[in-house]
């Protein structure tokens, strides 16, 4: 029998006085010389230490940025659903808001609000400045303990029983350390969320390039996509995995530190895999669906453009440089 625990929402303000990681359109004086640091900086908050007797199986953060509020929606909706077909009772669910804008916040509360009575325990936190998709997540660990802890882009929708097979492979297999599902376009398209180390070049092609080119890459574009890696078992390894959507053993994650908050946006994902895989296995489940509506950052602004370039080079530098394939 399923239990229906009251919402608790609370808001809490994060503190403004970490420097740490990558800022909304920086001074170009200083956007270099950062750009080539490998200097690795985590958690920039205190942890809290898993004190809890027994941990809760769960726990989940989501980081907005002037996210769409009815995306949101479709997300918490899609996860109660999943929730209470894994027979969970009760989870938390951390909401970091990034936007530093007190009308969207507010509205964001109250479509939390309007969540009262489910299965979710909400708290939405606003941080005082944005510093990266990382460093929120960083600040929703401090705030909840679990035994798994699943990571979300608010632009995904879970799969009625994603949560079930979820937490049914984490729990037979303790050496998994990160657990990705199968990412599929809103018409059902895979859009192949795990990827291959990737090239200066597939990443240029992919960004950049006119369709003439692309069509001469093919090769490296399979490479990088993992479709000529076997997929014929339910369960496979993969080298990196998307950040929109991840279920990573707690214990690991706090081992590492989280994610490195010197990325201000995008390869984080792919840093936190490869130094997760450190301590157990990175998995794909075929069985484990999500739609995810977002990507191509090079169609978002010079802001995205920049901050992808920047954090390429970043992680390159600090795991070693690929020019082609």
């Amino acid at each position: 029998m399923i239990l229906h625990k009251p919402l608790m929402i609370k808001k809490i303000t994060c503190p403004a006085d970490n420097t740490y990681g990558l800022v909304p359109r920086p001074g170009w004086e200083n956007a270099i010389a950062h750009m080539f640091t490998i200097i690795r900086r985590c958690y920039s908050v205190t942890m809290l230490s898993n004190q809890a007797s027994p941990l809760p199986d769960l726990a989940m953060s989501v980081v907005l940025f002037h996210s769409p509020l009815e995306q949101l929606r479709h997300l918490l909706d899609s996860l109660i659903t999943a929730t209470i077909r894994a027979d969970i009772t009760q989870v938390a669910l951390v909401c970091v808001d990034n936007s530093g804008d007190r009308d969207y916040a507010m509205r964001c509360q109250a479509l939390c609000d309007t969540y009262e009575g489910g299965v979710l325990q909400i708290t939405v936190m606003t941080s005082a400045h944005n510093k990266g998709y990382g460093s929120g997540h960083n600040q929703a660990l401090q705030a909840v303990q679990s035994r798994i802890h699943l990571l979300l882009n608010p632009d995904v929708e879970l799969d009625a029983e994603a949560m079930r097979i979820a937490m049914a492979t984490v729990t037979k297999r303790p050496d998994i350390a990160l657990l990705a599902p199968i990412g599929l376009s809103e018409t059902g398209r895979n859009e192949y969320l795990a990827k291959d180390y990737p090239s200066v070049w597939v990443l240029g092609v992919r960004a950049f390039a006119p369709q003439w080119i692309k069509r001469f890459s093919t090769k490296s574009a399979a490479r990088y996509e993992l479709r000529n890696l076997p997929a014929d078992t339910q369960l496979r390894p993969i080298p990196l995995a998307s950040g929109c959507c991840l279920w990573v053993n707690r214990a690991h994650l706090d081992t590492v530190k989280g994610f490195d908050e010197s990325y201000f946006l995008y390869f984080e994902d792919y840093d936190l895999s490869l130094r997760l895989s450190e301590y157990g296995a990175v998995m794909e489940h075929r069985d484990i669906h999500v739609i995810h509506h977002g990507g191509d950052a090079y169609r978002k602004g010079w802001s995205h453009i920049y901050w992808f370039i920047a954090s390429a080079v970043r992680f390159f530098n600090r795991w070693g440089w690929r020019w082609f394939g």
